[in-house]
């Protein structure tokens, strides 16, 4: 599976360690991958991550599960010490031929990362 993730953020070394999901069945799980590549330009980041996880099994076939999803957190790291903030626009997933994109969330789609 391959998540595709897009954001506004003025955070410019941003770094997702990892999204926090609760599934429509209520299970609150945590999405993380083996390899991710993203860039930061004017504002606009935009990642992908591939090899994704729920939990600690491997997400391949498990596409069907994230409908409905609502996140609950997400981990933004930086090494920046000041505040910066990140407001998701837009989570695709791929798992093969199928897909599934998320473009309005019904939770919190700001964060921030506190300046130190």
């Amino acid at each position: 599976m391959i998540l595709y993730m897009e954001a506004e953020t003025d955070i410019v070394d941003l770094v997702i360690d990892f999204i926090e999901v609760e599934l429509k069945s209520g299970q609150i799980i945590s999405l993380t991958w083996d390899e991710g590549d993203f860039y930061i330009e004017d504002g606009q980041f935009e990642a992908r991550y591939k090899g994704v996880y729920f939990d600690d099994e491997y997400a391949n076939g498990r596409l069907s599960e994230l409908k409905d999803m609502k996140i609950h957190h997400i981990e933004l790291e930086s090494e920046c010490e000041d505040a910066g903030s990140f407001k998701l626009q837009k989570l695709s997933f791929e798992d093969g031929e199928k897909s599934l994109t998320f473009t309005s969330f019904g939770c919190q789609t700001e964060w921030s990362i506190d300046g130190e």
